[in-house]
């Protein structure tokens, strides 16, 4: 199977043209290149269902956690 690449295929997509159109070049450029270099942000893990309380686990589905019996080892 052959390839065609199209003759459009190498122009930028629609929307950066809009926002050039809006924003203006250099702004367009400047906030891409910000885009690029910057890391991302990460949203922050969510709780641990184990340490969460009886009724926090209630509402959202989860089973009872069952009762905390301590062992020998943890009676000091």
């Amino acid at each position: 199977m052959i390839a065609h690449a199209h003759p459009r295929a190498r122009e930028p997509r629609p929307d950066i043209h809009r926002l050039i159109l809006r924003h203006g070049r250099a702004s367009v450029t400047w906030a891409l290149i910000r885009a690029l270099l910057l890391p991302r942000r990460r949203r922050p893990r969510p709780p641990d269902p184990y340490h969460l309380s009886p009724h926090m686990r209630r509402d959202i589905g989860l089973p009872p956690a069952p009762p905390h019996v301590p062992r020998y080892y943890e009676l000091r």
